[in-house]
């Protein structure tokens, strides 16, 4: 019988794990794409049957759209616009696949022809603030955008950054509206909304508003289970804005919370890496003192 080391046998069985979870998500992604594909021949079969029915184009067109092959969905697009498809919704698709294709002098054009039909879409009024971003028309995308805030129902993060991020693209200086957004998209989404939280810190180092930055370290610090990496980056940006003294409590903070850990993480490579960069920071604090 032959032996096979522990160490080999193991090591066997990890590569066999990794290439069945890898196979499985690309067979996942390739079955998406696959359906779409099959799709796409089922409704080109039943356009070859019926080759003047508009609704099967726009039908086909949204497929190539969600396939990604955007040349293709607007053919069809504007094919089933010429056989006489008047539905609104396909100026919105023509609008969005020319965004989509970052063809945005032309989505504009499609999107404004939209809203001449329907002025109070929230969607088309978002897509149109996106469009004018691209365009670099920020004061406008910013009066479309803040149109959507205000009457959008299911508010989402992803939204809240985006209108924060438009606010300070119009005025790289208004850091005070880009938090207010932040705030009001808290109160709508939830206060303890990471993304919003972490963009919110962001803010506030940027505009130099030190102690607020450090109540919004704070806020982490309480709210997480995981306080010693958040003492250490607290403690980097007290060092950052030179205040060495209570950059080193924070790192001590730091120190007695790895302390409590459970000894399973702290030999964990991310806690060992964490403990060499409290020690060299407290070494470089000690040097200002």
């Amino acid at each position: 019988m032959i032996k096979i080391p522990l160490q080999n046998l193991t090591s066997c069985v990890i590569n066999r794990k990794l290439l069945i979870i890898s196979f499985l998500l690309l067979s996942g992604h390739m079955f998406a794409h696959g359906d779409l594909t099959l799709r796409i021949i089922k409704k080109t079969q039943e356009i070859s049957q019926n080759p003047d029915n508009f609704e099967l184009y726009f039908q086909r067109g949204f497929l190539y759209q969600q396939h990604i092959e955007y040349n293709k969905a607007l053919e069809d697009y504007l094919k089933s616009k010429s056989l006489g498809n008047t539905n609104k919704e396909l100026q919105y698709r023509i609008a969005e696949v020319n965004y989509l294709a970052e063809d945005y002098s032309n989505a504009s054009t499609s999107i404004l022809t939209y809203l001449e039909l329907d002025s109070v879409d929230v969607r088309a009024k978002k897509l149109e603030a996106q469009i004018l971003f691209k365009l670099e028309a920020y004061q406008k995308s910013l009066e479309a955008y803040s149109y959507v805030m205000n009457n959008m129902i299911d508010v989402r993060p992803e939204d809240v950054l985006e209108y924060a991020e438009i606010i300070l693209a119009e005025n790289n200086e208004n850091y005070r509206g880009a938090l207010n957004a932040i705030e009001a998209g808290l109160n709508q989404v939830g206060p303890n909304t990471l993304s919003l939280q972490l963009k919110k810190l962001d803010y506030l180092k940027e505009s130099n508003q030190i102690e607020k930055a450090l109540e919004q370290y704070n806020y982490f610090i309480l709210e997480y289970k995981r306080k010693e990496f958040w003492y250490y980056k607290k403690a980097a940006y007290l060092a950052k804005v030179n205040r060495p003294e209570e950059a080193n409590i924070s790192l001590k903070l730091a120190t007695s919370a790895l302390e409590q850990l459970d000894s399973r993480f702290k030999n964990m490579n991310s806690i060992i890496k964490l403990k060499d960069r409290i020690t060299r920071l407290e070494s470089l604090n000690n040097q200002k003192l």
